[in-house]
């Protein structure tokens, strides 16, 4: 764990859901609790930019996803369904109290699936650019560019003789916009990651790969990579993540409150979308679940690590805006 974070109190702590064990990390209990949820591939550590302020306001917890960081893995078993009910187990035997729960792309679906569906642990959902409708099947398949990145990652990490981490970001395209030319991820750039983790592994083998020099993004997608079971990926080459669960019907039963925060997106000629959601997504929220909040950002897809200050900003204003509507219910004092 990063210093800053064991000196703003944080610990790491297990709990087993009966299916599966779950990684996180709890800070002190400095107010209500706020729970983040990572995207697919990101350890709990994708938030150690915003965890020591947030900390001074809330009870935070930080969780790896079923699959990934320390958590265990459940390959065949990488639902929506699945995880949410890991995150209202955690909830409700865990956090003890209804929560402000944040999560970021697919961890913003699964803080959707929490209102929807485990509503008296849920105070308000903060989802951050989550993928809402474009990682249904076969939308996810058929119009958006993130499918592509999945199937490098499988191809490149889900090998029977392990993980090609150095292969993957060699193989990483990324689409420009304006122009529908494919960026690679800069080849002096590749060469040297590629150089560190394989340094890396033959003086550690197994566990998670750090490379603290490096930019914090691209340190944290390669711990990320290291650790996490890309059965979880290849879940989505077929759509089954998304059985049984429909966004539509699950965010027609959301009644707290909601804040949608969405990233920068365009649309790529041949690839189609190239983010988590575009205007006709956010305005299909919004028709769905009619008192939601939604802030647009000029921001990369994690916020929380590009813009962390600002994420913050949004966190503690929706948190703020709670605590007012809760004195306005207060009944006056005899």
């Amino acid at each position: 764990m990063e210093r800053a974070l064991r000196r703003a109190g944080f610990t790491e702590r297990t709990f087993d859901t009966g299916e599966v064990k779950l990684n996180y990390a709890e800070g002190p209990a400095s107010g209500p609790p706020l729970l983040l949820i990572p995207g697919q591939s990101m350890p709990w550590q994708s938030y150690q930019r915003v965890l020591p302020e947030l900390s001074r306001r809330f009870r935070v917890f930080a969780v790896d996803v079923r699959g990934h960081g320390r958590s265990g893995w459940t390959p065949g078993r990488y639902t929506f369904q699945n995880m949410g009910r890991d995150f209202a187990a955690l909830l409700r035997d865990v956090i003890r109290a209804p929560a402000i729960v944040s999560g970021n792309s697919s961890g913003g679906v699964i803080a959707v699936w929490l209102a929807a569906y485990a509503p008296d642990l849920v105070r308000g959902i903060i989802p951050e650019d989550p993928p809402l409708f474009s990682c249904e099947w076969p939308r996810l398949r058929d119009d958006t560019w993130v499918y592509k990145f999945f199937e490098v990652c499988v191809e490149t990490l889900a090998r029977p003789e392990g993980k090609d981490l150095a292969g993957f970001f060699s193989r990483l395209e990324i689409p420009v916009q304006g122009d529908g030319r494919l960026m690679k991820f800069p080849r002096p750039l590749a060469v040297l990651v590629g150089a560190l983790i394989r340094g890396y592994r033959l003086l550690r083998p197994t566990g998670p790969v750090e490379l603290p020099f490096l930019p914090l993004q691209v340190r944290l997608f390669v711990k990320g990579l290291s650790e996490y079971d890309p059965e979880f990926t290849r879940a989505f080459l077929d759509g089954s993540p998304g059985e049984g669960f429909s966004h539509e019907e699950a965010l027609k039963r959301v009644k707290c409150p909601l804040l949608l925060l969405q990233a920068h997106s365009f649309r790529h000629p041949t690839l189609g979308l190239v983010g988590a959601m575009d205007d006709a997504d956010v305005r299909r929220v919004l028709s769905l679940v009619p008192h939601a909040e939604h802030v647009l950002l000029s921001a990369a897809h994690q916020i929380h690590v590009d813009q962390p200050k600002r994420f913050i900003a949004e966190v503690v204003r929706f948190a703020s805006a709670l605590e007012s509507a809760d004195r306005r219910r207060e009944p006056p004092a005899a």
